[in-house]
């Protein structure tokens, strides 16, 4: 499976909401991110990747939530799955 980077962001806690969004609406979705950046606080790069197939879906997606125009069980889905990795959506 070959995956493309829809998204990349600046801080973890952006990326994994925006990654539990896209699962919430059914796309897999992984992060390539720095493990030691995220430790040390370090500023870099994480990138939201999704398989090829869905990457204009997931792109729509995320264009929709900057724009909020989520439908709320995409959004509560979302936030639920963020609380349980232990992410506060606020962050």
């Amino acid at each position: 499976m070959d995956l493309v980077t829809v998204a990349a962001f600046d801080r973890v806690a952006e990326a994994r909401l925006a990654k539990n969004l896209l699962e919430a609406e059914g796309i897999p979705a992984f992060l390539d991110e720095d493990a030691m950046s995220d430790v040390l606080h370090l500023t870099s790069e994480v990138k939201l990747q999704v398989a090829e197939e869905h990457a204009e879906q997931a792109r729509s997606i995320l264009a929709a939530a900057e724009r909020h125009e989520l439908s709320d069980e995409a959004e509560t889905e979302a936030e639920a799955a963020a609380q349980a990795e232990g992410e506060s959506p606020a962050e």
